[in-house]
C-alpha cells in the first residue's frame, strides 16, 4: 500500500465534502488512487482490497461494510459538485457514472462520469498529489481534508486561505466560534500534521480601530516544509494570494 498515489485535479479541492466522516474519506481516496488515468473504464475492487487501501482496522461484517461503501457514494450524490469553464458556466455533476456495490460478492465496481474524467485522468499539470497510506494513516477528518489542500502547495509550503472558505472547504459548523476553531478543528489538525509536515499555523486578524474591541480573525496560513523537486524539474510558482 506504501506505493499508491492520489493524484487529482486542483479543481477537486474547491469542493467541500460534508458530512464525510474519517472513513468515508479514506474510502474515496483509496478509490480515487486506483480509478486514476482509467479514463470512464469501470475499475472493480474486492472488499479485501479496498479495506486494505483505506488501511482499515476494525471488522466489520460484509453488509457493514457494503452500507459504509454505499454511504461514500451517497453523500458524493447529495453534494452536487460544482465548478465554472472559462466561459464561467455552472456546471454540477456526479463524480461516478457507475457504483456498484455487491456484498453478495464483496466487490465494488466503479466508472467515473465521462464528462468529468479530467478531474482524475491526463493530469501534467495543477493537480494535487500525496501518498494514500499516508493519508489513512491520520486520525481526524478535519487532518485529512487539511492535508490533501496542504499537498496542493506542496512545492511551495504554503497554504493561505480566509476563515470564511476555511469553514466551508473543511465543513466547520457555521456555529463554531474562533475559540471552538481552535480546540476542535485546529487542535487535531496542528497534532497531526505538525510533526508530519513540521506544520506552523498562524492566525491571520483584521485590526479595528482604537477603542473599537478586539482585532477579529479573519484567516489563516499554513507554513509547513515544502517537497523537494528534482533538479531536472523547475519549482512551479504556485499562486497564493493572501485572501485577507
Amino acid at each position: 500500500m506504501s506505493d499508491e498515489i492520489v493524484k487529482y485535479s486542483n479543481q477537486f479541492n474547491n469542493q467541500a465534502l460534508r458530512k464525510f466522516t474519517a472513513l468515508d474519506l479514506d474510502l474515496l481516496m483509496a478509490i480515487a488512487s486506483r480509478v486514476r488515468d482509467k479514463g470512464t473504464d469501470e475499475v472493480a475492487f474486492t472488499f479485501e482490497e479496498l479495506k486494505r487501501l483505506a488501511g482499515l482496522q476494525r471488522n466489520m461484517t460484509n453488509d457493514e461494510f457494503a452500507k459504509q461503501i454505499a454511504n461514500v457514494n451517497r453523500r458524493l450524490l447529495a453534494l452536487n459538485f460544482e465548478f465554472q469553464n472559462e466561459e464561467h458556466d455552472i456546471i454540477q455533476f456526479a463524480l461516478f457514472a457507475g457504483f456498484v456495490t455487491s456484498p453478495t460478492k464483496r466487490t465494488l465496481t466503479v466508472s467515473v462520469n465521462s464528462r468529468f474524467s479530467f478531474l482524475l485522468n491526463d493530469l501534467t499539470s495543477q493537480f494535487t498529489r500525496f501518498e494514500l497510506a499516508e493519508f489513512t494513516a491520520l486520525r481526524s477528518s478535519y487532518a485529512k481534508e487539511c492535508y490533501r489542500r496542504l499537498k496542493q502547495y506542496r512545492q511551495t509550503g504554503v497554504w493561505k486561505v480566509s476563515l470564511e472558505d476555511f469553514r466551508r472547504l473543511l465543513d466547520v459548523p457555521k456555529s463554531y466560534r474562533p475559540s471552538e476553531i481552535n480546540k476542535y478543528v485546529l487542535k487535531p489538525i496542528e497534532e497531526e500534521l505538525g510533526p508530519l509536515l513540521n506544520l506552523k499555523v498562524h492566525r491571520k486578524y483584521l485590526k479595528k480601530k482604537p477603542g473599537r474591541g478586539r482585532a477579529s480573525l479573519v484567516g489563516f496560513e499554513f507554513e509547513f516544509d515544502p517537497e523537494k523537486v528534482p533538479a531536472a524539474l523547475p519549482l512551479r510558482a504556485w499562486s497564493c494570494p493572501a485572501p485577507w
